[in-house]
């Protein structure tokens, strides 16, 4: 099975890169009225992405004491509830960019990698592009003050998208980590326990989500090859 985890994460596309950062400080500040009112907020799937707005389903995790009515900003024009569960919603978000992300988005054909991630005050998310479209989106990012902090650049492939898309963000995030940390080398270079501390969560919970990341990679490769 690991074989097979390992070369869906190691197969690599020529031409493409995708850039993995985290970005900080004022870039987020469209987002700032939701500080300590969410535990999580994540990206799954943009409808509309222009430079005047834009239209996604997100998994919304609210802070304790928190209503989803109080999830409120100038720059949400709408928030429909598709699914709720506790302090858990799905939901379909409608909203504008600030003048100055919204200048920065006319300039580039901005290719965006789901999920995109915005916890507590820091956001991570991915872009795909060539290397120099890729240097240049960063360059101009700097200019206009944003912090990045770039995570990881590597290959592209489009099939390996397509198979990732089938996990959660969770599970995404975990089996990404797990690949990194060595967890999949002979001999393992980290253990279960070990990759739960690192990443702040119980062994038995680490463990369900990558064995259920694993079923689902492997079931979507015998879909594609059966």
């Amino acid at each position: 099975m690991y074989g097979y985890i390992y070369m869906i994460i190691v197969q690599i596309e020529l031409f493409m890169r995708k850039m993995t950062l985290r970005a900080a400080g004022n870039l987020l500040h469209c987002c700032i009225p939701f500080t300590g009112k969410v535990e999580r907020f994540e990206v799954i799937s943009i409808f509309n992405f222009t430079p005047a707005a834009h239209t996604e389903v997100c998994n919304i995790r609210l802070a304790d004491g928190i209503g989803i009515n109080e999830i409120k900003s100038e720059f949400i024009t709408d928030l429909i509830i598709i699914r709720n569960e506790g302090k858990d919603y799905t939901c379909l978000v409608k909203g504008k960019f600030s003048d100055e992300i919204s200048s920065f988005v006319g300039k580039f054909d901005l290719k965006l990698e789901y999920p995109i991630i915005f916890e507590r005050d820091k956001c991570q998310f991915s872009m795909v592009g060539s290397s120099e479209e890729l240097f240049n989106i960063i360059a101009a990012a700097r200019e206009n003050g944003w912090g990045f902090e770039v995570l990881t650049v590597q290959n592209y492939d489009p099939y390996i998208s397509s198979v990732f898309s089938s996990l959660t963000g969770k599970q995404k995030e975990i089996l990404l980590l797990a690949y990194n940390s060595g967890y999949f080398d002979h001999p393992r270079k980290v253990n279960a326990g070990e990759l739960a501390a690192k990443i702040g969560m119980h062994k038995t919970t680490l463990l369900e989500h990558l064995h259920k990341a694993e079923k689902r990679l492997i079931g979507h490769i015998i879909e594609q090859t059966g």
